[in-house]
Order: C-alpha cells, then sequence, then structure tokens
C-alpha cells in the first residue's frame, strides 16, 4: 500500500510549533526550510509507484520521506545506520522531510527499509549515487 502526503497543501496547525520562537527561527534560517519548501514537493514519487500495490500489502513508509532521506544521506556522506539515527532523532531532518509525528511508525525506519529504497531506486535508473566530484545527487526527473 502506498503512502504520502500533500507537501504541497500548508498545515492548519504548525506541528513544529513546540520548537518554541528560537528554535523555530534558527530552524526556517537553515538549509531544512528551503529541503522542505522547495525539494521535498517535487520529488519525482510518481515514479516509485510501480513497485507497489495501490491498496494491497504492508503500508510503505511516506514515499516523499523515503526520497528525502536518500538526499540527505547522500548529502552528509553518512553511512546506512547514521541516516537511520538521523532520520531518527534530528530534528532539522524530521522537519526537512515533514515528518510531524514522534510515534515510532513516523520516525522510524530499519536499515533493511534503507537498503530496499536504494534497491528499488538503482535497480531501475531512478537513482545515481554522487556524480564524480561528488557535488550533486542525480535523480531522474523526466516524466
Amino acid at each position: 500500500m502506498i503512502c504520502t502526503k500533500d507537501h504541497k497543501t500548508v498545515n492548519i496547525f504548525d506541528p513544529f510549533d513546540y520548537l518554541g520562537p528560537k528554535r523555530k527561527s534558527l530552524i526556517e534560517n537553515s538549509w531544512a526550510k528551503i529541503f522542505r519548501d522547495e525539494i521535498l514537493p517535487e520529488l519525482p514519487v510518481h515514479k516509485l509507484q510501480p513497485f507497489y500495490h495501490s491498496s494491497r500489502g504492508a503500508p510503505t513508509k511516506e514515499l516523499y520521506a523515503m526520497l528525502g532521506l536518500m538526499i540527505l544521506q547522500q548529502m552528509h556522506d553518512f553511512t546506512d545506520d547514521e541516516a537511520v539515527d538521523e532520520y531518527a532523532f534530528n530534528i532539522k531532518w524530521r522537519y526537512a522531510m515533514n515528518i510531524a509525528g514522534d510515534s515510532d511508525r513516523d520516525t522510524y525506519i530499519s536499515p533493511k527499509t534503507l537498503w530496499m529504497m536504494r534497491d528499488i531506486l538503482t535497480k531501475n535508473d531512478l537513482y545515481t549515487s554522487f556524480s564524480a566530484h561528488k557535488e550533486s545527487i542525480i535523480f531522474d526527473f523526466s516524466y
């Protein structure tokens, strides 16, 4: 079963309001705000739909967050274990990927799930690691 959020629609209540004005200002002036507003909504999640059944099977992790995780892992040159840890505990990462909940369902991803997503992206030419100069991440955005 496919899980995606509409990241272009604004929340009525800010799920990150608990940060308070000073921490909120810090996060909104960081890379996380740019990622959340400019990159996350444009990720080609529709290209993952053929690999999941629309109504049967276990629900996927939120697919925008999964692609965001793949980008952030490469941006920071993290191992799978480090990326899983950041996904679970780093507020900037959760803000960047618009993960509002604190439950394990929202904030935990197993290393195997991360590996499986990379496998799908790689085997289907949807994902290429860093370029030779490690300056950019390449996702196939063609429609």
